[in-house]
């Protein structure tokens, strides 16, 4: 992981590079992050989580269960393409948050992001809602 990807905001954006040789591309990550009153956190991603963005997801979402959240609530209704990287993600962030005694849960109503949970058999490892 690089200096570059190691830290995360709120409202984080990261921009990977276009090759010159290739078409212009926006691989953009958009964070944000609520705290309702019971003490559950919402991390909200916008975007594409691929190789480029996953470190930046990651490390957000390892800020807030350093926090230790009554819970942990992962929006990713907006987002468009989760790759692999970004699976690996969120399995990182599951075991994380039960060592911590964090309760997990993601919100995911597209295809584009409950497939490759299907597909990869990961589905069974999450508590899924199609809305907050």
């Amino acid at each position: 992981m690089t200096s570059s990807d190691s830290s995360a905001a709120e409202g984080s954006q990261v921009s990977a590079p276009a090759d010159q040789n290739e078409a212009p591309f926006d691989d953009v990550i958009t964070l944000s992050t609520s705290i309702d009153d019971d003490g559950t956190v919402t991390v909200t991603v916008v975007g594409e989580v691929d190789t480029f963005t996953a470190p930046v997801l990651r490390a957000s979402l390892d800020t807030q269960l350093e926090q230790s959240p009554t819970a942990l609530v992962i929006d990713l209704c907006g987002v468009q393409f989760l790759g692999s990287a970004g699976l690996a993600v969120l399995v990182e962030t599951q075991k994380s948050a039960r060592s911590r005694d964090v309760g997990l849960r993601l919100v995911a109503n597209t295809r584009a992001v409950t497939r490759p949970l299907e597909v990869t058999g990961l589905i069974d490892l999450f508590t899924i809602a199609e809305s907050r």
